[in-house]
């Protein structure tokens, strides 16, 4: 299996409460979604530290080196299938990942009364959320980008855990 049912209900989890929070933009119900997404950003970093450093779960900050031969790889479309994440996808992932935990914590600084009602710290967390909802353009136009040049359905593989079917061998994701 390549996604563990715990790395798929908090990614699916936390997308079903990232697009809920962008329709429902204010309240109590808006607040506890928030706070429900960064502890599932918290649960993912928790368990990725569990696994072993093989597993696709494992989360590791890829070198740029590794990032540049990949987008040389993406612009030569020349991609090879990883398991979990490439270094493109798991930079995007860390990015989207901080992001929920810096609206997290915004969200509650907003609610104490050193900050209440402060101009600068609902700005923040505005831009942030702005700066999340591109990333997840950009995170989908990827899944899109490589399942087209792998030909692999990886939201598929994201629904059910396995590996989608292609005649391209897998490699691994990123290096130690």
């Amino acid at each position: 299996m390549l996604w563990s049912p715990l790395v798929r209900l908090t990614h699916w989890g936390m997308a079903g409460l990232v697009l809920f929070n962008l329709f429902n933009e204010t309240g109590k119900v808006h607040r506890w979604a928030g706070y429900a997404a960064a502890a599932l950003v918290v649960c993912r970093l928790l368990y990725a530290m569990t696994q072993e450093k093989k597993s696709a779960a494992r989360i590791r900050v890829p070198r740029w080196a590794e990032l540049a031969a990949h987008i040389k790889e993406l612009l030569s479309r020349d991609v090879h299938s990883t398991e979990g994440h490439n270094p493109l996808g798991m930079w995007a992932a860390l990015l989207m990942w901080g992001l929920v935990l810096s609206l997290g914590l915004t969200g509650w600084m907003s609610q104490l009364d050193r900050f209440w009602g402060e101009e600068w710290l609902e700005e923040t967390h505005e831009a942030l959320a702005n700066a999340l909802m591109g990333l997840v353009v950009v995170h989908w136009l990827g899944v899109l980008t490589m399942s087209s040049l792998l030909k692999r359905n990886l939201v598929r593989a994201m629904i059910t855990g396995r590996p989608a079917n292609s005649a391209q061998p897998i490699k691994t994701a990123v290096r130690d």
